[in-house]
């Protein structure tokens, strides 16, 4: 009887522990198979922007993740929306274009009013530090090239970004606080405003303009966006106001501004 009763105690471990096996082998294959799943999309990437409407054209391109929102940043325009990764592993980004009427290429500053023009682009990452984007519309066809900017600046804090930065014909100060303060000496456009945390990567951004050509807001309003140092120290503002998209550049005093990516 003790025999018995030891065979079948033994039969039991040897079932339990196939068991246990089978439901190992069942979670890692439900593990995804690529693990491109498994890719947080943040930080910014810089690249060249291929595009051909009635010739084709090379523009400079930066594109920030912020959490489900993404960036598209160029000299003729930018596009702003979401993004999703589809069933085949791409990215659908679904943005839109805002316009600028007036950019301001001597001082890299652009302002875009939203177009009402959507457009639908396909990235894939193709390595951690590799992007290509594609888009094709009845009127415009392109494709970027990207590279993850290693070197944007990481535990950005106000005391970070405090001293003194320029334009070609702005000047701006920011205090250890995060209160900054600049005008345009061409212009007599003035913008005053405060940075704080926002995460490791970037800063918020709140902002008033006045006297200027676009984008005047002040009193008790103010628009609301982020602030940013890319790997070439360059200081970057972005921010939204209704339909109005305000994109300023800034390099440290006794600096001289870095190549377009």
């Amino acid at each position: 009887m003790l025999y018995i009763l030891n065979s079948i105690h033994l039969r039991f471990i040897v079932i339990a522990i196939a068991l246990g096996l089978s439901a190992c082998g069942s979670e890692d294959s439900a593990a995804p198979a690529t693990g491109a799943s498994a890719i947080t999309f943040n930080g910014l990437w810089t690249g060249i922007t291929e595009e051909n409407i009635t010739a084709i054209i090379e523009v400079p391109t930066f594109l920030l993740f912020d959490q489900d929102t993404v960036y598209i940043l160029r000299e003729d325009e930018a596009q702003i929306g979401t993004y999703e990764v589809a069933e085949n592993g791409l990215i659908d980004l679904d943005t839109d274009v805002y316009s600028y009427a007036n950019p301001d290429t001597d001082n890299n500053f652009f302002i875009g009013v939203d177009s009402t023009q959507n457009l639908t682009l396909s990235a894939l990452i193709v390595t951690e530090e590799d992007m290509v984007i594609n888009y094709n519309t009845a009127t415009r066809a392109g494709r970027s090239t990207l590279a993850l900017d290693t070197g944007q600046t990481a535990s950005i804090t106000t005391s970070t970004v405090a001293g003194a930065w320029k334009t070609t014909n702005s000047t701006m100060q920011i205090s250890s606080a995060g209160i900054f303060s600049g005008w345009d000496a061409n212009t007599s456009c003035q913008w005053e405003g405060r940075l704080s945390s926002l995460n490791s990567t970037l800063l918020r951004l709140n902002i008033e303009r006045e006297n200027c050509t676009e984008f005047n807001i002040n009193g008790t309003q103010n628009a609301e966006g982020i602030a940013f140092i890319d790997g070439d120290s360059i200081l970057h503002f972005l921010a939204l106001d209704n339909n109005d998209f305000l994109w300023m550049q800034f390099t440290e005093e006794g600096t001289t501004a870095a190549a377009a990516p």
